[in-house]
């Protein structure tokens, strides 16, 4: 049989390794945002720069031997008024629209047909610059 004292002993060093683990973990990834934070500041103004010059020349791309500056689009939908879009999905059966957010894809199919948004649904586009290796 064993003993409870000893079983409650263990699950006390076990409960206090999990969470010295968890705040290690926490200090760790804490520490890493910080050092990287000045590199993502950096690569934030290289991307403003290569937009604005994009923009300038009126091209979508620029090939280097090191790699490609492109831009895209990001798109997003949210919702600004649950009670009004969930009505408004009710009232037309528009179930496939639900996600744990609205469809994107959705939205954009419906945007593209009826030239509007859904009640409640706001949508955003931002063009983006992205960099691949060559």
């Amino acid at each position: 049989m064993l003993d409870d004292t000893a079983v409650d002993t263990k699950v006390e060093l076990i409960v206090e390794k999990y969470i010295q683990l968890r705040d290690r973990k926490a200090q760790l990834k804490k520490e890493y945002e910080s050092s990287v934070k000045d590199i993502d500041d950096a690569m934030d103004r290289v991307e403003n720069h290569l937009q604005s010059l994009m923009n300038r020349l009126g091209v979508e791309s620029l090939r280097t031997s090191h790699g490609t500056a492109y831009q895209t689009i990001r798109t997003s939908a949210t919702v600004a008024d649950w009670s009004m879009t969930l009505d408004w999905i009710k009232q037309n059966e528009h179930w496939d629209m639900l996600e744990k957010r609205v469809s994107k894809t959705f939205v954009d199919a419906y945007r593209t047909e009826h030239d509007d948004l859904p009640p409640g649904v706001n949508w955003s586009e931002a063009r983006t610059v992205n960099i691949k290796r060559s």
